[in-house]
């Protein structure tokens, strides 16, 4: 009778009580601002909040096809860069005008911005639909010092980059 009670016992503990369901995880809802909107406004909780709701970093929005990536470097937002980056953002994905987020970083002298894009590999070369590149955005836009780092890690000029059949 013993050994029977243990085999039963023993039993239950190996079959369990009943079916186990694992915990409900809670739901993330993304916020009303969007993760654009967020971007452009240097909104970093907020960002934050789209990414802990798997809000698509590299979603595009408007005719043009910005990115949350493009916005935050044009508008200078290093923070959100860094964490856009960090979370998936495509440093090289371009908008629909072929324009990365360093084309927009050097177009508006964001130093430190086009610093943080080439240390992630950011294309230093990669020309718009426009034909330009950063380089060439940072020139004409009177940016010397983005354009001396630019130059520095080998970006060139659309004529430069012509000139050598590329």
């Amino acid at each position: 009778m013993k050994s029977q009670l243990i085999a039963i016992v023993a039993a239950v503990l190996v079959v369990g009580c009943g079916e186990s369901q694992p915990p409900e995880l809670p739901t993330v809802k993304a916020p009303d601002t969007s993760i654009h909107d967020a971007a452009v406004d240097g909104h970093i909780e907020i960002v934050k909040q789209h990414i802990a709701a798997g809000t698509d970093v590299n979603a595009k929005f408007s005719k043009q096809g910005w990115t949350p990536l493009n916005m935050g470097a044009w508008f200078g937002h290093k923070e959100i860069v860094e964490l856009l980056l960090a979370n998936g953002a495509g440093v090289n994905i371009k908008n629909n005008e072929g324009k990365t987020p360093l084309y927009f970083a050097a177009q508006m002298g964001h130093k430190e911005i086009v610093e943080l894009l080439i240390a992630k590999g950011a294309n230093l070369n990669a020309k718009a639909e426009n034909g330009f590149t950063p380089l060439d955005r940072a020139f004409q836009n009177k940016h010397p010092e983005t354009a001396d780092l630019l130059r520095k890690h080998g970006g060139k000029t659309a004529a430069e980059l012509k000139a050598e059949g590329k």
